[in-house]
């Protein structure tokens, strides 16, 4: 019991140390720069989870982060650094579109399954954005993070046409892409929070199940912490990968996704992807903060939610340009995820090391 309690100890007291290094630094950069420290961070705290409204507010940002969160401790804990989280978003969005607005529109008979049929759509365009990447690391060795930066502007590019000039571009607001119909989209709760928080929370509780109590859970992680002791132990490491990255694209389409059907009073995605934007990136960060753990990532994520929800009010109240409130919260993240990094890097190493001494 007493080690237990001293892992939870020194975890919670790197945690308290990167906030207040986070805030430090965000500090120094927001006084670098002649803006009133104390006014910025209420703004940020006090407008993203105080004010009224202002938590419904923070969940809904926080929902598809906890999904592009867990798309990144799945690969994560299989040892593999899913940056593709981010076009496996855009992948999902345009496939909530797709399904939900083209295919529900021109179909009648789909409207009634037009939110599952969506959130499928999402999922599985994410996946098989996920596929190449997967089987280059897999069997061709090439780095999961320079195939997946590829495809994530390879989806950005894509995604812009279709919801700019191509067909997925709203005719009467071509600011937009189509909305999806009303059967496609969940129950509004509150504000921009709609009932998708729920399904959010049940997928990570999900994910948990499966990675810590059940056999292909139990390998990922095995993979992903000694992969030669996976090889005596007869788990196919390449297979094993595959499924790690596959299953962390799915979890970033439906994250996509979420901001289409689950997010008003658009029910669609602006023609510059801006609603879209850094959700995967953003979800790195949540997974690093909450050391990959799926049941930290909502927390984690609530978080993140909610500063990026206050950092909306830093231009108009505190008179912060949007592109350095976005560098503060960036600074903020970094500094916050500095453990789970750090750890990763240990990680890495660790086992690039092993390889280097069997290959000798």
């Amino acid at each position: 019991m007493l080690p237990v309690l001293r892992k939870v100890a020194w975890g919670l007291a790197q945690s308290l140390f990167a906030i207040a290094l986070g805030l430090a630094a965000s500090a120094l950069l927001i006084g670098v720069f002649g803006y009133d420290v104390p006014s910025t961070f209420y703004w940020l705290f006090y407008g993203g989870f105080v004010r009224e409204g202002a938590i419904f507010d923070a969940l809904a940002f926080a929902t598809p982060l906890m999904l592009t969160g867990c798309a990144f401790a799945v690969a994560a804990l299989a040892g593999l650094f899913n940056i593709g989280s981010e076009g496996q978003a855009y992948m999902g969005a345009i496939g909530a579109i797709l399904a939900g607005a083209l295919l529900a529109e021109s179909f009648s008979p789909l409207r009634p399954i037009a939110l599952p049929l969506s959130l499928v759509f999402s999922a599985v365009f994410g996946l098989l954005w996920a596929v190449v990447p997967a089987v280059l690391k897999a069997y061709f060795g090439v780095h999961e993070v320079i195939s997946t930066i590829m495809f994530n502007w390879m989806a950005f590019w894509v995604s812009m046409y279709l919801v700019q000039r191509g067909p997925l571009v709203d005719p009467n607001r071509p600011e937009k892409s189509l909305s999806v119909v009303p059967e496609a989209r969940f129950g509004v709760i509150e504000s921009i929070l709609t009932t998708s928080i729920y399904f959010a929370v049940a997928v990570v509780v999900a994910v948990y199940f499966i990675l810590w109590y059940t056999r292909v859970g139990f390998e990922l992680r095995v993979v992903g912490s000694n992969p030669h002791a996976a090889v005596f132990a007869g788990i196919s490491v390449k297979k094993r990968q595959v499924l790690a990255l596959v299953i962390s694209g799915a979890l970033a389409g439906l994250a996509g996704g979420l901001i289409v059907v689950g997010r008003p009073p658009k029910w669609a995605i602006h023609g510059t992807l801006g609603d879209v934007m850094n959700v995967g990136f953003d979800g790195i960060g949540v997974s690093m903060i909450a050391l990959n753990h799926p049941l930290g990532i909502l927390l984690s994520s609530l978080f993140i939610g909610g500063i990026r929800n206050g950092s909306r009010l830093l231009e108009p109240y505190a008179k912060m340009s949007s592109e350095l409130s976005r560098a503060v919260i960036g600074l903020m993240i970094i500094a916050m995820a500095l453990p789970g990094i750090i750890g990763y890097i240990k990680s890495y190493l660790r086992v690039a090391t092993k390889r280097g001494v069997e290959s000798a």
